[in-house]
């Protein structure tokens, strides 16, 4: 088996108000690609592994005031599905996977959130996979905000490749740390897929991608993007084959245009799939 997704219809029921709206009909709109590819879905479970990990990942008067957000249940329900992802994927049961959320992560950091933000989903399930014994990771946030809190847990690891695509003027670029702040100016088709190119170094060595994909970078949803339907299969079909095979895990991150969802998400699924 390819391909894996972890989804839970809960997502769509009680997520961020921002974003749960994309989540039923975009998984909808998966059934045909789900049967023809035989792709096999996942339904995340909180279990208290989890629950240990995200305690020593945020602290306790922080989560306190998540849980007062009333997104808490969902937020620990959305790490369980990346979580779920990356624990099939170290496994070896499918080469890639795609976690569907409920609420964003990339905006949390250890004691604040924002952002349709509560829980960093990706910083806790690198935390528990280090436990497995894995050690090197690349992260690729191409969600066009910048994720702030995923860069507050990894900006002194030398052992976490993080790199965003952001809406800025000038990249920032920290070969020690690899910290890598790509800028687009104009957020076009042409100029991210060419920084893609260039982001996507052959000498980063690493056990695990992580894609912090959001697709409020279309044109017709709320970043600051402006990306046409057919550079979704691109990017997924460049970071495949940057893969090499190696395991890798799409998370869902922002995006809240029911249509763009109900596009997007196929096209990557089916590039991802073949």
């Amino acid at each position: 088996m390819k391909l894996a997704i972890t989804y839970h219809e809960e997502f769509g029921l009680s997520g961020d108000p921002v974003l749960k709206h994309r989540v039923i009909p975009s998984f909808q709109a998966l059934q045909k690609i789900i049967n023809d590819k035989q792709i096999k879905v996942f339904t995340p479970q909180i279990c208290s592994e989890l629950i240990d990990t995200v305690k020593q990942v945020h602290t306790p008067s922080y989560l306190h005031e998540v849980k007062s957000s009333g997104f808490y249940e969902n937020a620990l329900l959305s790490t369980a599905s990346v979580l779920q992802s990356a624990k099939l994927l170290l496994h070896k049961t499918v080469q890639s996977t795609f976690a569907y959320t409920g609420c964003a992560g990339h905006h949390a950091g250890r004691s604040r959130f924002w952002g349709y933000c509560y829980l960093n989903d990706v910083a806790i399930t690198i935390h528990n996979l280090r436990k497995e014994g894995l050690k090197r990771f690349l992260i690729l946030d191409v969600d066009p905000h910048f994720g702030d809190g995923t860069r507050e847990f990894f900006q002194d690891d030398p052992n976490v490749i993080h790199i965003n695509f952001c809406q800025a003027m000038f990249s920032r670029l920290d070969t020690q740390f690899h910290n890598y702040d790509y800028a687009l100016r104009t957020g076009t088709d042409e100029e991210f897929l060419e920084i893609l190119d260039r982001a996507l170094n052959p000498a980063y060595e690493f056990e695990l991608m992580i894609v912090i994909f959001g697709h409020d970078s279309h044109y017709l949803d709320y970043g600051d993007f402006h990306l046409w339907d057919p550079t979704y299969p691109l990017l997924a079909e460049k970071i495949k084959k940057y893969a090499q095979g190696r395991p890798l895990l799409w998370a869902l991150s922002g995006g809240s245009h029911v249509g763009v969802a109900q596009t997007v998400i196929p096209s990557i699924i089916d590039t991802l799939a073949k």
